[in-house]
């Protein structure tokens, strides 16, 4: 009886089995999960679609189950020191029992907490320092050496055999980045011809656009930035006259990024996480409509899982374990496996911004 109402629960999440069913407990205890976006400052775009995707995750829940599931919202605007502040807000006076979070920073900044606390900890990160080498702390992202291999592949097929990147400092962004490089050192198709980095709070890219100018032609540009920075870098590279064709990761995919660029991103060829399930983007767009789905699948699945492994048990160890388990799991993302270093092998593809401003999938 356990074992069929376990797998009606797991049809009703949209979930796939795995191979076997763990031991379910006939009355799962309530569940509190503590979610940090940045709901406010230059990324709320990002914390907004996280917590509809969220939402959603709880609406298609069962009965049952939404009456002993809780979610508490903390905004930490993607500073770091705000995501400590919600981080000990969420653990020490709200008690969750799982805690789920938005970016590299931000999971590296609250990981040696959940580990001290033992608190599953899932995190939308890419930086392998979030979870490799942990015991309760997990990313749920495209792995970094994927897209990089994703991305590179295209680069090699397509003749770009000299090409120039610019980074903004940060973890998750930086770890793609560091991916592609060491592929292109190990293969040596490719030349890195400039790799410059600038601040988060950077807007005036002339100088360091003029010192990646200085290293002569090359084939592809590639600008790795968060939206926000991201158009300000693509039109003042433009405005300088390095005409290479943009190349990059799936920031590129941001919908108003696309229409503040004014054309700019047209043609642009980017690695980025294999499309969701079509159900859920039908879920998804109906609840909320015109919205980007920029990591919703993501955040939608994290919650999902974590719910889920509460039906074995809540604790640490036990979470741990169930994440951990996850082979050729059907999710919102894809079909996902563990990797063994409490991260996630998710499917990626190459994606283009066509000219009338929509992205597509790249046919090549």
């Amino acid at each position: 009886m356990q074992a069929r109402f376990f797998k009606a629960i797991v049809t009703a999440l949209g979930i796939g089995l795995c191979s076997s069913i763990p031991h379910v407990v006939a009355d799962p205890p309530p569940l509190s999960i503590g979610v940090i976006l940045p709901l406010t400052g230059p990324s709320a775009f990002i914390g907004v679609t996280g917590k509809a995707a969220v939402d959603l995750a709880i609406a298609q829940l069962p009965p049952e189950e939404k009456n002993r599931v809780k979610v508490i919202y903390e905004d930490d605007g993607l500073v770091a020191n705000r995501s400590v502040a919600a981080g000990h807000k969420l653990l020490d006076i709200d008690k969750v029992d799982a805690l789920f979070t938005w970016s590299s920073s931000t999971g590296l900044s609250l990981a040696s907490l959940t580990e001290r606390k033992q608190i599953p900890h899932i995190s939308i990160a890419s930086d392998p320092a979030v979870a490799v080498g942990r015991t309760y702390t997990f990313t749920y992202w495209a792995l970094p050496q994927d897209e990089a291999e994703t991305l590179y592949e295209y680069l090699v097929s397509s003749g770009k055999k000299r090409v120039a990147i610019l980074a903004v400092t940060h973890n998750g962004l930086l770890a793609t980045r560091d991916a592609l490089i060491d592929k292109a050192n190990r293969d040596g198709r490719v030349q890195i011809v400039a790799n410059e980095e600038v601040a988060p709070d950077t807007q005036d890219f002339r100088g360091v656009l003029e010192r990646i100018k200085s290293k002569g032609e090359f084939d592809a540009f590639i600008p790795i930035f968060f939206p926000g920075q991201l158009t300000v870098a693509v039109k003042q590279t433009r405005a300088l006259g390095i005409k290479a064709p943009l190349v990059g990761f799936e920031t590129f995919e941001d919908k108003d990024e696309i229409v503040a660029a004014q054309g700019l991103f047209s043609g642009v060829v980017f690695a980025t996480g294999a499309d969701p399930a079509k159900d859920f983007v039908t879920a998804f767009q109906a609840a909320n409509p015109g919205g980007t789905m920029y990591t919703a699948s993501n955040c939608y699945d994290s919650v999902r899982l974590l719910i889920e492994a509460s039906r074995v048990g809540k604790d640490g160890d036990t979470v741990s374990t169930f994440l951990r388990s996850l082979k050729n799991y059907k999710a919102a993302s894809g079909i996902i496996s563990a990797t063994g270093d409490n991260r996630f092998s998710l499917p990626t593809t190459l994606k283009t911004v066509d000219p009338s401003g929509q992205v597509v999938p790249f046919k090549g």
